[in-house]
């Protein structure tokens, strides 16, 4: 990140900070005179304040600057409070350098003339403040940091989060890793509220890639819990009345299809320690129901998907070490395969257009198909879409749009 301005007029005294506006829509509201501004740039975030203490330390005739633009999301309070009090959460320059600059530098604050598309309160403001000349008004100083990772939980508590999976074991690890870097830090443990994860077991015996069918039978649901379900079910395969409430747990069911779904929400779970012991804990369940049905009524039902719902995933500060060092251990389990349950997509050339095509699964069979002209327009169509549930699919598909248009010889996964 660096403090993106542009250079006017070197002999200027003057400085322009649009915050999230366009410079040039400034530069043209301005019309000839731009030509009395020194340096004109944006600034989006508080860390961007620093780059720009660093730029103004060593345009050190700059004396004056002019705040005006869309304030989007409260950077320009912040910014006048540091020239006003010295004040910033993330000051990565030094204490001397950022007052340096603060005593010698006048801010005009023409935010509200923005708002009023007041152009002229801005040129008055430029033609009265321009001192040509380029005469120091500090020290020069040529500021060089590396801005070093910030660690810790995140600085919002976040509320949902979502891992789709064929297999347990990588559920538990992307699940530690979220809550790693995006739970917020609450005294004792890091918390991320209400993530939802998806074990889609369709079509194999069972998502537990480290226990046999013996060591699923280790695990006996309640029967009052097992029944509550059955019965339910065994008046109606669709209800989706199929719940039960157990204190810190709620669990409902129901049959779609050939596939006996079911959803867990949970009061709490330590991710680090007790996810796998919960995911062995709800599959039992769910192949207990399946079970019953099936002997009951001579049917084929099979385990489909399991969604939990933690309301509060964590980790205990006391294990955040060995949790990073679980992730960190596991990172190979981030480049296994996931297969989209969304479907497929067929990337080609056709003439000067790339064509994409959505197959879904198991069949293959076209379910839509696209034309683009450009690499923008695809981005355009794509990037809001509802075709993906996996991140990996998503980046593999703007990766592959990206070659398609590049190489006149495309060949899809051809490296």
């Amino acid at each position: 990140m660096r403090f993106s301005y542009e250079v006017i007029n070197e002999d200027s005294n003057i400085a322009i900070v649009t915050l999230w506006s366009s410079i040039n829509q400034v530069k043209g509201l301005l019309g000839d005179s731009i030509n009395l501004v020194g340096i004109i740039g944006n600034l989006y975030t508080p860390v961007g304040i620093n780059y720009m203490v660093a730029t103004l330390s060593r345009f050190n005739w700059i004396d004056t600057l002019i705040v005006f633009g869309l304030d989007y999301n409260g950077v320009g309070d912040l910014l006048i409070r540091f020239f006003r009090d010295g004040a910033l959460d993330v000051l990565m320059v030094s204490k001397d350098v950022a007052d340096s600059v603060r005593s010698t530098v006048r801010v005009v604050d023409l935010r509200g003339a923005f708002r009023e598309r007041d152009v002229n309160a801005l040129i008055k403001v430029v033609h009265e403040s321009y001192r040509p000349g380029r005469r120091p008004v500090r020290p020069l100083i040529n500021v060089e940091f590396n801005e070093s990772e910030r660690g810790g939980g995140w600085v919002l508590p976040l509320v949902g989060g979502f891992i789709y999976e064929r297999d347990t074991y990588r559920s538990w690890v992307k699940l530690v890793d979220l809550v790693l870097n995006y739970g917020f830090d609450k005294g004792d443990y890091r918390e991320l509220l209400s993530p939802f994860v998806v074990i889609d077991s369709t079509g194999k015996p069972h998502p537990f890639r480290r226990l046999s069918e013996a060591g699923l039978r280790g695990f006996e649901p309640p029967a009052e819990l097992v029944n509550a379900i059955i019965n339910e079910l065994r008046i109606n395969p669709y209800s989706v009345g199929a719940v039960y409430y157990g204190g810190d747990y709620l669990v409902q069911g129901v049959i779609s299809g050939d596939y006996y779904n079911q959803l867990v929400y949970l009061r709490s779970v330590d991710v680090l320690n007790d996810w796998c012991r919960q995911l062995y804990r709800w599959w039992s369940l769910a192949k207990r129901v399946v079970e019953a049905l099936n002997g009951e009524f001579n049917a084929w039902y099979s385990v489909g998907s399991i969604a939990l719902i933690p309301f509060s995933a964590r980790i205990y500060a006391r294990d955040i070490s060995r949790a990073e060092e679980f992730v960190k251990r596991n990172s190979g389990v981030f480049m296994e395969f996931v297969e989209d349950p969304r479907g497929n997509f067929l990337v080609m050339r056709e003439g000067d257009s790339v064509v994409v095509e959505h197959r879904l699964p198991i069949t293959n069979a076209l379910h839509r198909r696209f034309s683009f002209k450009s690499l923008e327009e695809a981005y355009n169509v794509l990037k809001n879409s509802n075709h993906f549930t996996n991140y990996s699919h998503a980046m593999y598909l703007g990766k592959e749009l990206a070659r398609a248009f590049l190489l006149r010889d495309y060949e899809q996964d051809k490296l």
